[in-house]
């Protein structure tokens, strides 16, 4: 496939992209207004990134390699387990947006609003919308097994393709990035902010 052929893929696929975002920042907003009525409820939800710490204590090659490896198996998960009627898009797609509604109210209420962009947008920028198409892409894939167990016409076996191609050419190499951007830059500028 071209560049131009994925162009135009994405923008055969902007119902999911608009769903995937739709259910991402929907709850998020949940997540921030719970950690703020309930933060209780809210700290059990950050108790996996407290076991997480570990992390932190490695190298920082491989806190990269740990962050990319985390972020892929979330994202191909999303996209390729959508075959399940696209309901693990769907889990991936609220439970992260809920998550990252409750640390963002915790962020913002200990150091405000600019840390938190400062702690996000670095490598967020990138590793969202990618996150997200890769939610879409499920969500299709869901949308295509459907059609296809009710007899409609789909190309289930070429959409299948089609995702394993964005997950190699594009998903990849582009969550590797964020990774590296999230372990070498974000926290510099999270240094310069605090």
């Amino acid at each position: 496939m071209s560049i131009k052929d994925d162009a135009a893929y994405l923008r055969s696929i902007y119902i999911y992209v608009a769903i995937s975002v739709f259910l991402f920042a929907l709850t998020a907003v949940m997540g921030y207004y719970t950690a703020q009525l309930d933060p209780e409820f809210a700290a059990s939800w950050t108790e996996e990134l407290e076991m997480l710490a570990w992390i932190l204590e490695q190298p920082p090659l491989m806190i990269m390699i740990i962050i990319f490896l985390k972020n892929l198996l979330a994202s191909a998960t999303a996209m390729l387990l959508g075959l399940g009627l696209g309901i693990v898009p769907m889990i991936v797609a609220t439970t992260n947006g809920f998550l990252l509604g409750i640390v963002g109210y915790s962020a913002v209420e200990q150091k405000g609003w600019l840390y938190l962009a400062a702690g996000i947008l670095p490598h967020g920028i990138i590793e969202l919308p990618v996150v997200l198409l890769s939610i879409a892409i499920g969500l299709r894939l869901g949308h295509m097994l459907a059609l296809s167990l009710l007899k409609e016409s789909s190309d289930l076996s070429g959409e299948m393709r089609v995702a394993i191609h964005f997950l190699l050419r594009w998903i990849m190499p582009l969550l590797l990035l964020a990774a590296a951007i999230e372990t070498f830059i974000t926290p510099f500028i999270i240094s310069r902010v605090a």
